[in-house]
């Protein structure tokens, strides 16, 4: 049997590259893979892909950590989007190269298509009516984060034969054999045991994701991760050092992207351990965090051995700096943490430029006041701004509660949920404001990149 997995485009109003690859199939092509299943992985968004040679636009970049803008084309919008003063695009290889690409295929038995954010869900449909058009006969099933927060949008709309829920990848696997054969298959293995993704599928590139827990403890009010893996679990230290140890020696990894939500959770069990792994290896590589870290974990042994160890991009969660949000929220991080965890970096040798500092703008309530506080705070501290603007996500507290301050329901359509249009959709900040906003940050960020601001010792 032959399963294809596709990795449809992104469209939105913007998209980078942040060592985004398709982690969650790689982890379910070597499931698959443990059942006798041959896998080809096809993905769009590669711009390391041939067939993305020779594209160029005009804010064409690469940095040296292996990030970098994708191609891009101007699609029309949604019309629930018209109202939008931006163009809409669609990112990843070009729609007639991927076709070209595809006809050269002999028919899989099966394609299972992925997603990703729920409001990038007109990427998925338009790989699915290709798919649907090139292979027909073929069955197609559907995953992944939109599959599972908006299974019953998903199941009107998507046009897919099945849409698979969840992230239990041993699960959907069986699911997956049954739907095709007939037959119930026992699902081999377990969630909460390491399952190496199937790296070997991807093109050529030396940054490389990687994911050592699944889950976070946390429940904050604005955040879908418990929505999607119900319970935290972290992956035995060996058997990812084990995993990282082939990355660096057989694919010539340079970079290591952690996507854990909660990497440092158990820090003494699980961070510590995989920390003193990697400097005992002695491997030449550079570690990212773009997923933000839980600072209350951050203190000057951990960051000592986050140096040593070579990370070199590092996002910390703070969101807000009024106590009561902080507490309402979720209670995962303090003014006062959040200090003593940058004077730890900082101390360990960590400069402003690799250090960034998530700030939540546009939550339901939230002032003007509120974000310049948090802004104020984060680079007086000696790190980079690093603006998340909010998205109203199904599965949230937050977003099931209802009680917004919007112009627009964001139940009313995924598209909707998109964080592109929090400039918009807050009854309590203007455009103008945000305007304004981006041009502080900005004027903040380049202060402290040139040290042209007096930071505290």
């Amino acid at each position: 049997m032959r399963i294809l997995l596709f990795n449809p485009w992104i469209t939105d109003f913007s998209a980078f590259d942040l060592w985004t690859r398709p982690l969650n199939l790689l982890r379910f092509a070597s499931s698959l893979r443990r059942h006798g299943v041959e896998v080809q992985l096809f993905d769009c968004l590669d711009r390391h892909s041939p067939l993305a040679a020779g594209l160029k636009t005009h804010n064409h970049r690469m940095s040296v950590f292996g990030c970098g803008h994708y191609y891009q084309e101007e699609i029309q919008p949604p019309p629930l989007l018209s109202f939008v003063p931006r163009r809409y695009k669609r990112f990843g290889i070009p729609k007639d190269r991927v076709e070209a690409y595809l006809t050269t295929l002999a028919p899989p038995d099966c394609i299972v298509v992925a997603s990703m954010m729920t409001y990038w869900y007109p990427g998925v449909f338009e790989a699915i009516a290709l798919l649907r058009r090139l292979f027909p006969g073929v069955p197609i099933l559907l995953g992944g984060i939109y599959a599972t927060l908006c299974g019953d949008h998903a199941r009107e709309h998507a046009g897919a034969d099945l849409v698979l829920t969840g992230a239990h990848w041993p699960a959907i696997t069986a699911r997956l054999l049954e739907f095709l054969t007939g037959r119930r298959e026992e699902a081999q293995g377990d969630h909460r045991q390491w399952i190496e993704p199937a790296y070997d599928l991807l093109g050529k590139t030396s940054s490389y994701p990687m994911l050592t827990s699944v889950g976070c403890p946390f429940q904050c009010t604005y955040c879908a991760t418990h929505a999607i893996w119900p319970a935290y679990h972290a992956y035995e230290t060996e058997a990812v050092l084990d995993s990282m140890e082939r990355l660096v020696r057989e694919y010539g990894a340079e970079d290591i992207a952690f996507f854990d939500d909660a990497l440092l959770m158990h820090k003494k069990t699980h961070f510590l351990p995989l920390l003193e792994g990697i400097v005992r290896r002695g491997w030449r590589i550079r570690l990212h965090t773009p997923n933000a870290i839980h600072v209350r974990q951050v203190d000057e042994e951990t960051a000592d051995l986050m140096k040593r160890a070579g990370f070199r991009t590092i996002r910390l969660a703070l969101e807000t700096t009024r106590p009561d949000w902080q507490e309402e929220t979720g209670g995962k991080v303090f003014n006062a943490e959040y200090v003593s965890a940058l004077n730890a970096l900082r101390q360990a040798g960590f400069t402003a430029n690799e250090l960034g500092t998530y700030i939540l703008y546009g939550l339901p309530g939230e002032t003007m006041t509120m974000v310049r506080e948090a802004c104020e705070l984060v680079v007086a501290m000696g790190s980079e701004i690093k603006v998340a603007m909010y998205s109203p996500v199904p599965g949230t507290r937050m977003y099931e509660a209802g009680e917004y301050d919007f112009l627009f329901d964001p139940r009313r359509d995924p598209l909707l949920q998109n964080n592109s249009l929090t400039p918009w959709r807050s009854g309590e900040i203007a455009y103008t404001d945000y305007q304004k906003f981006k041009r502080l940050v900005a004027d903040l960020n380049q202060s402290l990149r040139s040290a042209a601001i007096s930071l505290p010792k």
